[in-house]
């Protein structure tokens, strides 16, 4: 039996891109998000919405999001500490905020992935195009965002 007060949420379209555009250096100051085209309740929306963009999910050397794309069926979770928690029921994820106890949120699971396996592009795409140059103290060359209708794209810096 579902509970009622769980609001279900099916997502329509993604972007992602940099919270600030063209700054001169990008890094961790400088962090992305995913917006989220939903329908849904206004407030599962932004339960789903904060998770995505958990500062835990912002750095592709820790284990989450691949966690994430492998939550077991029968109970598996992610724990993002006071940033929410994702428990997968069958093909749903609830995703519980900071540490309440009754999900905000109710998404499918594949939708839930795709939105992890565009992060994780993402992610790979701004190694390559901030961070790379950042290290060896050139400038930014570009900055990657992703568009649901245009896909992934770069932003050239002049």
């Amino acid at each position: 039996m579902t509970n009622p007060m769980i609001w279900r949420l099916s997502l329509d379209s993604i972007s992602i891109s940099e919270i600030r555009r063209w700054p001169e250096r990008s890094g961790p100051e400088y962090p992305h998000r995913v917006c989220l085209n939903t329908r849904g309740h206004a407030d599962a929306v932004h339960v789903l919405s904060e998770f995505i963009n958990a500062s835990w999910l912002q750095d592709p050397d820790l284990q989450f999001l691949p966690d994430l794309l492998n939550l077991a069926p029968d109970g598996g979770s992610v724990n993002l500490r006071e940033e929410g928690t994702a428990v997968r029921f069958g093909e749903r994820v609830h995703i519980y905020p900071m540490s309440v106890r009754t999900p905000g949120a109710d998404v499918s699971s594949a939708e839930l992935c795709e939105v992890v396996r565009l992060n994780l592009i993402y992610l790979d795409l701004q190694r390559f195009w901030i961070e790379r140059p950042q290290a060896h103290a050139l400038p930014v060359l570009g900055l990657p965002y992703y568009d649901a209708k245009r896909g992934f794209r770069i932003r050239q810096t002049q």
